[in-house]
């Protein structure tokens, strides 16, 4: 059995697989963990071997290391990206220098489709990334998620929160300033979405926390996949370093 884990900035996410199939999974807030609330593994045994992509940083890696040291004797792995996967061919000249959850979620769409894809990943950013025909990855767009551009305008306020809203809705001007910063965030979110996909027709996927609430604002058709990357740390063909 295979013990995946994403760990981002806000949340780390986790799930086991036995040949392919879905065997359990959870999810915890990043800043409880590093508060000492340790991932709830209790249940995952036979692990034979862990897989990691982290974005979230050294304190986070290392906290993972010693609880999964404690709990398994099963190696530790962590997700690199590659040049290439298989007819997936990355666009950046130095390909280390692309997150790895970007990665994964492309790889993971990919092998989905099969097809030109733009791949939406709506986390703590929003990620864009364009993949072409034959598997070429074109390169993308990062810009602030929901939460950084609400927080950008009310920081340290909690009475002002992003919220989903119908698409007829998203063209009705706020009549209050929660309701004009919550359009707004969403408004910057799917018009930068709709406006590549204008520039490159292709198919939308979208991962991530927000992507729910972006899928219900934008007028174009697009697939929602909550956690494209877990389903790519399971591909063969991603490297991996041992830890």
């Amino acid at each position: 059995m295979i013990l995946a884990i994403d760990a981002g900035n806000s949340r780390i996410k986790w799930r086991v697989t036995n040949d392919g199939q879905q065997i359990a999974q959870g999810a915890q807030l990043t800043a409880k963990f590093l508060e000492g609330e340790a991932l709830k593994l209790s249940e995952t045994q036979s692990i034979s071997e862990i897989r990691i992509a982290s974005v979230a940083g050294d304190e986070v890696v290392d906290s993972l290391k010693r609880q999964l040291l404690s709990q398994f004797s099963a190696p530790i792995r962590f997700a690199m990206v590659s040049a290439t996967m298989g007819e997936l061919c990355c666009a950046y000249e130095d390909p280390e220098t692309l997150g790895v959850d970007r990665w994964l979620a492309i790889a993971a769409a990919y092998k989905k489709y099969s097809q030109p894809i733009m791949v939406v990943d709506a986390g703590s950013a929003i990620t864009i990334d364009i993949i072409g025909p034959g598997g070429q990855h074109v390169g993308g767009y990062i810009l602030p998620g929901l939460t950084l551009m609400h927080d950008a305008l009310w920081k340290n306020t909690s009475d002002v929160r992003v919220v989903g809203s119908g698409t007829e809705e998203l063209w009705i001007p706020g009549k209050n300033t929660q309701q004009a910063v919550n359009k707004g965030c969403l408004l910057a979110a799917a018009s930068a979405i709709e406006s590549l996909a204008a520039q490159f027709p292709v198919r939308i996927v979208l991962t991530g926390g927000d992507a729910k609430i972006i899928s219900q604002v934008i007028s174009l058709d697009a697939d929602n996949h909550s956690n494209l990357v877990l389903d790519g740390l399971v591909l063969d063909g991603i490297e991996l370093r041992d830890s």
